[in-house]
């Protein structure tokens, strides 16, 4: 097992899940569409890589992000021309006598798919209803992954408007409830951020309602251990139980990649210094590894990202006071929230940075404390001061 830290892994380089695999078919066979649901860099799209790389038998599945996507028609577009890439379409009569006979300004239709005109402007989501009509004649079932779907929501909505991305949810629901669609066809969304609070700020939570939810939770303590003994013994070295329990209490947060980025640094420390990998050198290893801005920049990008003005400004202090104490009190989110006039926002900004990974009041509900030990001594470190 190859320790790779920041992109996604499949096959040999995966790593458990298999619970929430067997889920995933679970899900899929029983006829549902699916919301895959979350925090950042807990493995989401590694685990969509590793289900397109083995799919059952009678499926084909089609993985796209479309996180640059900002407008409705164009998402449309780029998903009808990546369908119709795959053999399970670009061969089907059905689909090439349709645009034969309908589709104007079409440059070529062939055994190898179909190329549309440059200058031509369709109704691609039109289009796409009717190919998907003509799946079932392969006797295949279509699983079609929208990897960062909610990132194209919200640049459709910062780009056009609220109202655009309402419609654009809307077309997207319509197709999951088109029967002859639903018969064989599934859709499975995911991102970076959560889908629901997205929609929740547009005031459209009905346009989820037939999504079925697929958690992913961080690994379990005994995962963690299995997962430190793999990528350490691909070093040729081993750490002791003493040394992973000290890991796992730092951590806290057992998703793979902060896993992964440990094991890196004591790499780097063991191959030069060759001693017991000690409490203090793995103290060590978690400095170096905060100094890996890449690991942490986007933490706070995605706060620029997501807010503007006093929102940008009250998520900011919350995290930093967070940071600097260990916590922060329901209370004091509300004093803050009134100090930058975002009281009717306020919810949903903190319902977001709990989804998104960065706070947690599971102990008690008064409470939040960041998820990550490590995210929130990089944020003090490189945010609040």
């Amino acid at each position: 097992m190859k320790n790779i830290t920041g992109p996604p892994v499949f096959g040999e380089d995966f790593f458990d899940r298999e619970e929430q695999i067997q889920q995933f078919w679970e899900l899929i066979e029983s006829g549902h569409h699916i919301l895959i649901s979350a925090p950042r860099r807990v493995g989401k799209t590694s685990l969509m890589l590793q289900v397109r790389e083995n799919p059952r038998s009678g499926y084909s599945i089609l993985h796209l992000d479309t996180e640059s996507i900002n407008n409705e028609n164009e998402f449309f577009r780029r998903l009808l021309n990546n369908i119709l890439k795959m053999e399970l379409v670009g061969r089907t009569e059905k689909v090439m006598s349709f645009f034969r006979e309908n589709v104007p300004g079409v440059k070529k239709v062939g055994t190898d798919g179909i190329e549309f005109g440059s200058r031509e402007v369709h109704n691609y989501n039109e289009i796409l209803i009717r190919v998907l009509h003509a799946i079932g004649e392969n006797g295949q079932t279509l699983i079609i992954m929208l990897d960062e779907f909610p990132m194209t929501l919200e640049n459709i909505i910062k780009d056009e408007s609220e109202s655009a991305g309402r419609h654009f949810l809307g077309s997207n629901r319509e197709l999951r409830q088109d029967p002859l669609i639903s018969k064989n066809v599934r859709f499975v969304y995911t991102g970076s951020i959560g889908l629901e609070n997205v929609v929740n700020r547009i005031h459209s939570a009905g346009s989820l309602m037939d999504l079925a939810r697929l958690m992913i939770p961080p690994l379990s303590p005994g995962h963690a251990f299995e997962l430190m003994d793999k990528l350490s013994k691909e070093y040729d070295f081993t750490l002791n139980s003493i040394a992973k329990e000290y890991i796992i209490d730092r951590i806290h947060w057992l998703n793979p990649f902060y896993i992964q980025s440990i094991i890196w640094e004591l790499r780097s420390a063991y191959t030069t210094l060759h001693e017991t990998i000690t409490p203090e050198r793995i103290d060590t290893a978690f400095n170096s590894m905060l100094e890996q801005r890449n690991h942490f920049e986007h933490w706070y990008d995605r706060l620029r990202k997501s807010w503007e003005g006093n929102e940008h400004n009250f998520a900011k202090e919350l995290l930093n006071i967070a940071s600097e104490t260990g916590m922060i009190h329901a209370n004091q989110i509300n004093d803050i929230a009134e100090k930058y006039s975002v009281t009717e926002s306020h919810r949903d900004i903190v319902s977001s940075l709990k989804y998104d990974g960065y706070i947690d009041n599971t102990d008690d509900p008064k409470i939040y404390r960041f998820n990550s030990p490590v995210v929130m001594e990089w944020w003090r470190k490189n945010v609040a001061n």
